[in-house]
């Protein structure tokens, strides 16, 4: 069965909520944006960033793919790699 990603969003933010993390919502001053800007890393969201510059270490988040979906999508880039690599 396919899911779009509002309902696995969904089912993550549950994840998330199980796990005790809690969703904020707020305004922050340009220079905190800017330092977190500066500050994030390559697949890094600002509540991770946050974690690291204020606790020193990002807490581990529950997995956003299943491993069937996780697989799923292995096969299809493997697919899609194979499908545009050039011909000998």
């Amino acid at each position: 069965m396919k899911t779009t990603n509002a309902e696995r969003l969904k089912k993550y933010r549950a994840k998330m909520e199980a796990a005790g993390f809690k969703r904020l919502s707020f305004y922050a001053a340009p220079e905190l944006a800017e330092l977190i800007n500066r500050e994030r890393q390559p697949h890094e969201c600002g509540g991770r960033v946050l974690e690291r510059l204020l606790l020193g270490r990002a807490v581990r988040r529950p997995e956003y793919w299943t491993p069937e979906e996780r697989a799923t999508r292995a096969a299809k880039h493997a697919a899609r790699r194979r499908m545009l690599a050039p011909s000998p």
